[in-house]
């Protein structure tokens, strides 16, 4: 008889990610039936969130899938457990590795946007991408050494997926704290400043968050091989992307419904239906990139503040540039 085989940690912790990923998956729902309801985005970007959705969906069915065959086909069968079907596993590691890219390549063109230098976003850019071929790599690998016994062989292509992953992911975390303190060190506007300190903790948060399920897996990895623990928090890994893009499109909508108020003769906050517009700017007025979950940024030297009707707003939902 080969070594004793521990169910609890080849089945029970899938079963136990399932329940939670259900429970954050209705909360990923929900996030995109508002971005739908709220927001009037580019149509390229509607496209994305549709899609991501789909791969999503599809890496779920794969989990689900993977989780029945060893919890109810081949119940008891403990040759399966050591060497389970291939296919469900396959499905669930492409869908998350992609939507982990395309997260990634998201949260990128932001810094992008921001910051309008090209050799800070192509490195981060190369190392999402080379993520992406570390864990196309490794779903191969699974497809042809499926057995427990020959996990060894899936190491080093492992370590490239979850290590870079990481690596992009807190820098992506940083790189957009550092832009956004940058811009909260430039302004004098209260209620901006706020802002700005939200997003720089919600960047963190959500960076810091998916960089340590990646590493958590790679030591599981290589510490735990004959279980499935890594796999309940690949899963988990999925579902912590695809809830960091729908967080971060939701956040716009708290900077759209800002009102814009008077203080000390300048703009406070960000304006939304039935504020104000600025006229005789000293300076050149600077906005950032509407679109995007990080504020508009308005620098003047002079300005007045003049009524304007309730229907004349600044409309954040384009991929626009506005000069107030």
């Amino acid at each position: 008889m080969g070594a004793p085989i521990n169910v609890d940690t080849l089945v029970g912790c899938l079963m136990i990610a399932t329940w939670i990923n259900m429970v954050f998956f209705g909360i990923q729902l929900t996030h995109i039936y508002k971005y739908f309801k709220y927001y009037s985005d580019e149509t390229y970007m509607r496209i994305l969130v549709v899609a991501l959705t789909f791969i999503d969906v599809c890496g779920m069915a794969g989990e689900l899938s993977s989780l029945y065959l060893s919890a109810i086909t081949y119940y008891g069968n403990m040759n399966y457990l050591k060497a389970p079907e291939a296919g469900p596993r396959g499905t669930y590691l492409v869908a998350i590795q992609i939507t982990g890219c395309i997260v990634q390549c998201y949260l990128i063109t932001r810094i992008w946007r921001l910051s309008r230098k090209l050799w800070l976003a192509i490195p981060l850019w190369l190392g999402s991408v080379l993520s992406l071929a570390g864990g196309l790599a490794l779903t191969c690998i699974n497809l042809i050494y499926k057995a427990l016994s020959e996990r060894w062989r899936q190491v080093k292509v492992l370590s490239v997926w979850l290590v870079t992953a990481a690596v992009v992911d807190l820098l992506i975390a940083f790189i957009l704290i550092f832009l956004l303190w940058r811009i909260k060190r430039e302004t004098k506007f209260q209620q901006t400043q706020n802002v700005l300190s939200r997003l720089m903790a919600s960047s963190l948060e959500t960076g810091s968050l998916t960089a340590v399920l990646a590493i958590l897996v790679e030591v599981m990895f290589q510490t735990m091989r004959g279980t499935n623990l890594q796999i309940a928090f690949v899963w988990l890994l999925g579902r912590a992307y695809c809830l960091t893009l729908t967080f971060n499109l939701l956040q716009r909508r708290d900077l759209r419904n800002r009102p814009a108020t008077k203080t000390n003769g300048g703009l406070s906050g960000l304006e939304s239906g039935g504020g104000v517009t600025l006229t005789n700017v000293g300076r050149s007025t600077k906005m950032l990139d509407p679109s995007s979950p990080y504020p508009i940024e308005i620098q003047v030297a002079s300005q007045q503040l003049s009524r304007i009707e309730p229907q004349s707003h600044l409309d954040l939902r384009d991929d626009k540039s506005y000069a107030v």
